[in-house]
């Protein structure tokens, strides 16, 4: 479609996106093959503006709904066409209405809300919380954990460390997913104000933590008079299969898929009796665009969306069926190390960065868009959006692993039937 427009005009968005962002990026646009800018959405599918069809397994999970979902667009368009962000003085009933139906999704003791614009707000929110009720600094988390860019967030991160005071305070211990005996040791000595993690590592690397896990965090948390904050913005309201984690928190965080792929919005859900009065504070919670009419009402368009008796159990289905098709096809191709993860949030982790790199050039090849994780660029993810149909999804994967077929390898994959036939 795009192959007869001269290299020049394909790659002169790139050459202007280096120069207001930095060169690097720009080149880097170039060699994956991604020198288009992206025009238009619906669904999984994305055009850019050479008029190629993209097919959306990447977004860095906040289009488990697809691109401009009929309901979140109607939804938004109307209410911003009566009142987009709030006075700060009146309140508004879109937000009371979204917090009311999160809290109930929650689930107790969470009788809270604090609506924020991002997941790394939301978990300042939460970490703020925790050392106001507590009167402690340190914060207990895991390797590989990931919980946003905000100072805070990234003080609770995994691998920031290398920055030092100017984005960490000093205050976060991390510890091994599993290792009960050094949580316990941890929190004894009563200098922790939580302890936060993930359901799924998500930009870590993909790496599903137990239920048993999480519940043995729950209870020693409890025993040391520690805060439990469970991060499921990226894993929460359907991505992994399941709307909401079954272990009950003292903070749960929603975020990514609760705008739709259309607004951003996040919310900290807490058990206020854990917090006393501080939960409570204007001053210390305040936000200029948080809880506005659009967000609310993007949060009950969503709701409505993923809250439908098939939306979890279809991803949980079709995420399992995904995952044996992506294991069975390249697992055991010389690149590939792992092939894990729950619902439709599954990493293919590579023995070599390198190689992953190159996955996504090989991907982009074949028009399907993914992305690596963060923290773990060695781990490709695929994400496909909740709202696509079995034969596009088969396709997508046919895409994946034909792009990990076509990278080097001294022992040729043995061919197989397409997957769409599976």
């Amino acid at each position: 479609m795009n192959d007869d427009i001269p290299t020049g005009r394909k790659n002169a968005f790139a050459d202007r996106y280096g120069s207001v962002f930095g060169r690097q990026q720009g080149l880097m646009l170039k060699m994956a093959g991604l020198a288009s800018s992206e025009c238009s959405a619906s669904g999984p599918w994305i055009e850019d503006s050479a008029g190629a069809r993209w097919l959306d397994f990447g977004s860095f999970g906040v289009h488990l709904l697809g691109h401009g979902h009929p309901q979140v667009a109607q939804a938004l368009t109307a209410q911003a066409a009566r009142m987009g962000l709030s006075s700060k003085i009146l309140a508004n009933e879109p937000i009371v209405a979204a917090a009311e139906r999160l809290l109930a999704l929650g689930g107790e003791p969470l009788d809270g809300i604090i609506l924020a614009n991002t997941g790394s707000e939301a978990v300042e929110a939460a970490l703020k919380l925790a050392r106001i009720a507590t009167g402690r600094r340190r914060i207990l988390a895991f390797r590989h954990a990931y919980h946003g860019r905000t100072p805070g967030a990234l003080s609770v991160s995994h691998g920031y460390e290398r920055h030092g005071a100017l984005l960490t305070d000093g205050q976060s211990s991390f510890i091994e997913v599993g290792d009960l005996r050094a949580v316990e040791a941890a929190l004894a000595t009563g200098a922790y104000a939580a302890v936060i993690i993930e359901p799924v590592q998500g930009e870590g690397g993909i790496r599903p933590v137990t239920t048993a896990f999480l519940q043995a965090l729950r209870e020693l948390t409890r025993a040391h008079g520690v805060r439990f904050v469970l991060d499921e913005i990226q894993t929460g309201l359907g991505r992994t299969g399941q709307l909401v984690c079954p272990v009950a928190p003292d903070i749960r965080l929603l975020g990514k898929v609760l705008g739709g792929g259309m607004f951003p919005v996040a919310a900290a859900l807490f058990d206020s009796a854990q917090f006393g009065a501080a939960a409570r504070d204007p001053v210390v919670h305040a936000s200029s665009f948080a809880g506005s009419p659009m967000a609310g009402a993007v949060v009950n368009a969503v709701l409505d969306v993923v809250t439908e008796p098939s939306f979890a159990p279809r991803v949980a289905r079709l995420g399992e069926r995904c995952r044996e098709l992506i294991a069975e096809r390249v697992g055991r191709h010389p690149t590939v190390a792992q092939v894990r993860g729950e619902g439709f949030m599954i990493g293919v982790e590579f023995k070599d960065m390198g190689d992953a790199g190159q996955m996504i050039i090989e991907a982009a090849k074949r028009k399907l868009l993914i992305a690596f994780c963060l923290t773990a660029p060695n781990v490709v993810r695929v994400y496909p959006p909740a709202v696509i149909d079995e034969p596009t999804l088969m396709d997508g994967i046919e895409r994946f692993c034909a792009s990990v077929a076509a990278l080097p390898s001294r022992d040729p994959l043995p061919s197989k039937e397409p997957l769409a036939n599976a």
